[in-house]
């Protein structure tokens, strides 16, 4: 015979606990029952980890709710930062444009082509004192007098050789005076006499030559090659003095 479930006492009257233990007096042997007792107390029966009033299910955050949950939340302050100025295609022109404003002063350029006819002049005119010094020297009787003419030979040498260096630098030539040895007088006297006039137009020629060009570089070797010319006449001023 098949055991029938005790149906759901939905009465508020019934009191289940109580049924239970009179069916149990009534019933010992519940394997003969018609009714079963212990579907009831499954059915009955409240798990240990539930808690009444709450539901095991998780809450689900809606749309709605989780922006709300997220503004409740303290926010750090933000640092104050600068801000960046947008780029433009104004800004990347200037950047790209040169900041040099005018024409640089040049020295020793190609706009210094007019001073090439003067240099070849000076170029000439430092060889034939350079020959001149190396003949002095060689015909000086004491050894100050042949190293004075010597330093003076040196000098037009080196003279020689910046002058050459600024003519290439403007005209990117070399240019190589071919001038024969100076006729000097016989009596070294006379041959100092004659190259200090010498060395007084030369200082008088670097001289015009640095008030007459545009370019600052040879403004001042013209300068220095004067100064030498004149340092070159007071030197055997004072030689022929000793000799005297």
């Amino acid at each position: 015979m098949e055991k029938a479930t005790l149906p759901p006492l939905s009465g508020k009257n019934v009191d289940q606990d109580t049924f239970r233990r009179v069916w149990e007096r009534v019933m010992p042997d519940q394997t003969n029952s018609p009714i079963s007792v212990e579907s009831t107390q499954a059915e009955t029966q409240i798990p240990e980890t539930a808690v009444p009033g709450e539901s095991t299910a998780a809450p689900q955050l809606t749309g709605e709710t989780a922006p709300m949950q997220s503004q409740s939340e303290p926010q750090e302050p933000q640092p104050d930062l600068p801000q960046v100025p947008a780029c433009s295609e104004d800004t990347e022109g200037e950047k790209k444009e040169c900041p040099c404003t005018g024409t640089p002063e040049l020295c020793l350029g190609e706009g210094s082509q007019g001073d090439s006819r003067r240099l070849e002049e000076l170029m000439s005119m430092a060889r034939r004192g350079m020959l001149a010094g190396q003949m002095l020297s060689s015909r000086s009787c004491g050894s100050c007098a042949r190293g004075t003419m010597s330093s003076l030979a040196a000098d037009h040498r080196q003279a020689l050789r910046r002058l050459s260096a600024a003519y290439f630098l403007i005209t990117g030539k070399r240019f190589r005076p071919c001038c024969p040895h100076p006729e000097l007088p016989s009596s070294f006297s006379l041959a100092l006499r004659e190259q200090f006039m010498w060395e007084q137009r030369w200082e008088h020629c670097n001289r015009q030559a640095a008030e007459n060009t545009q370019d600052p570089c040879l403004r001042a070797l013209y300068e220095e090659l004067g100064q030498e010319g004149k340092l070159h006449a007071g030197t055997i001023r004072s030689l022929l003095e000793q000799m005297t």
